[in-house]
């Protein structure tokens, strides 16, 4: 008899430690589901500043390209960009006239 009480009371101290690691486990998935949320909104904002900084980027080269500095090797860039501008123009006045 005093072997079977020994083995539920071992029982018993393993399912208690157990439930520990499984408590604190659970713990540490919220936790890490918080973090990688965080991680994932910042990933997003710096992606939009990135998309933001490349607008401004080109939006900067056609204006320096549009200054009477400009050399003769910047024309087609600024050619190609004053075109997509009017594509875009032109997408929008469609848009608009449906």
């Amino acid at each position: 008899m005093a072997d079977i009480s020994g083995k539920s009371t071992v029982l018993e101290a393993k399912i208690k430690k157990l439930i520990t690691l499984h408590t604190a486990l659970k713990t540490d998935s919220f936790v890490f589901k918080a973090d990688n949320q965080k991680l994932t909104e910042t990933i997003h904002k710096q992606q939009e500043q990135i998309r933001q900084l490349k607008e401004e980027n080109n939006a900067l080269k056609v204006a320096r390209s549009l200054n009477s500095d400009s050399t003769e090797a910047d024309l087609p860039e600024v050619k190609a960009k004053v075109n997509e501008m009017i594509r875009d123009i032109d997408k929008c006045l469609a848009l608009l006239n449906k």
